[in-house]
């Protein structure tokens, strides 16, 4: 059964939703603010703390997008039976974060309140719009540290693929790496 969820839900549960592209040169994620945050999904279903969306999953505040094909926003489940913050977000599938000067593009985008992580997985490209580019499959962000960490599959010069790689604009107006 559908049941569709009251629109403050969902402005309330999306406010924190911090997934974004870092800038290869200077990480930094945002998402949020105060402006309104426009939800579409071909299915929207509340499950108790869980709110499940399906189905081309669009999620757009001021020039900020996700995309992916199924996201899953659990929140905290309070004693008097009301629901609280956001406590995980699971974007799966076609995972796509857009930015004016930042882009991301995974399989899989997870955001965990408890340790202020990102994690996005799957053929990974981070870049940013001076053109900084970097591959991975496994990108973890702190969102309070600000480090991030490009992970890959193998280990060692002889790997053909699956190791992190960066290319560096060396134009870039940002000459600080960190």
């Amino acid at each position: 059964m559908n049941v569709f969820i009251k629109p403050a839900l969902c402005l309330a549960a999306l406010m924190v939703l911090p997934l974004a592209a870092p800038q290869v040169s200077h990480a930094q994620f945002a998402f949020g603010g105060d402006a309104p945050i426009k939800i579409d999904a071909d299915k929207i279903e509340y499950e108790g703390a869980v709110t499940i969306l399906t189905g081309q999953v669009e999620v757009i505040q001021e020039g900020t997008r996700i995309l992916s094909d199924r996201m899953e926003l659990r929140r905290e489940q309070l004693a008097n039976g009301r629901l609280g913050d956001v406590t995980r977000i699971d974007a799966t599938g076609s995972f796509y974060y857009i930015a004016p000067d930042q882009k991301i593009r995974g399989q899989k985008g997870v955001y965990i309140k408890a340790s202020d992580t990102i994690i996005v997985t799957g053929n990974v490209i981070i870049g940013d719009d001076t053109g900084n580019v970097g591959t991975t499959e496994r990108f973890v962000y702190n969102l309070i540290s600000r480090e991030a960490v490009l992970e890959g599959t193998c280990k060692g010069r002889a790997c053909t693929s699956g190791r992190p790689s960066i290319i560096i604009n060396q134009n870039s107006n940002d000459s600080n790496p960190g």
